[in-house]
């Protein structure tokens, strides 16, 4: 997992020109950010997602492992006929909300606007970032639970992504919906999502 500093991350949105939300007067106006890593490696919980809010005039971060790839299995199977979604990295305002995720359980879904994904279509179970498969639109790429012990082994399905971000402990998922719920109750149903990759960050 990466875990870089809150000065950091406030150093790399400034220089991407990505929006900061900061009202130190008003708890719960929540940043989400995504970390992949410089590894491309499906199947392994190697990124991080990071939730930090300003109240009071204090950071307060929370570090979370999760995917920000699809599952090998969806890399061999896609379900797109173009090929497996890859989310682009880039600052996505106001798509996400929560609601059903597969009509299953609340997550947080992109609903509310478009994202931009790669398309891997050569059924290789590796990741290929080509720009020249880049779609924009609306996918369903949605921020949801993964494995209850954060383990992909024989017990787990191992169709868990066609794109989304996953979570790699069900546990860690809950605290993030709890602290999605705070936000939506302070500042509405709907949710900024970005995705920076750890070269951003060195």
């Amino acid at each position: 997992m990466i875990a870089p500093s809150i000065e950091k991350l406030l150093t790399v949105m400034d220089q991407k020109g990505y929006r900061v939300y900061n009202t130190p007067t008003i708890d719960w106006n929540l940043n989400i950010v995504g970390i992949r890593n410089k590894s491309l490696v499906p199947d392994k919980f190697d990124d991080t997602l990071v939730v930090f809010h300003n109240f009071l005039n204090h950071w307060h971060v929370s570090y979370y492992p999760i995917t920000t790839d699809p599952s090998i299995y969806y890399l061999k199977k896609p379900l797109h006929p173009k090929g497996t979604a890859i989310l682009l990295e880039g600052q996505y305002k106001g798509v996400y909300e929560i609601d059903k995720h597969n009509n299953k359980y609340y997550a947080l879904c992109q609903r509310l606007g478009d994202v931009s994904v790669y398309r891997d279509n050569d059924k290789n179970g590796t990741l290929e970032l080509n720009p020249a498969t880049i779609q924009t639109g609306k996918f369903g790429i949605n921020i949801h639970k993964g494995p209850k012990n954060g383990n992909w082994g024989i017990d787990n399905n191992p169709a868990y992504s066609a794109g989304c971000q996953v979570f790699a402990d069900s546990r860690h998922f809950k605290e993030f919906m709890d602290k999605c719920y705070n936000g939506q109750k302070a500042f509405g149903n709907k949710f900024t999502y970005t995705l920076l990759n750890q070269k951003d960050l060195e």
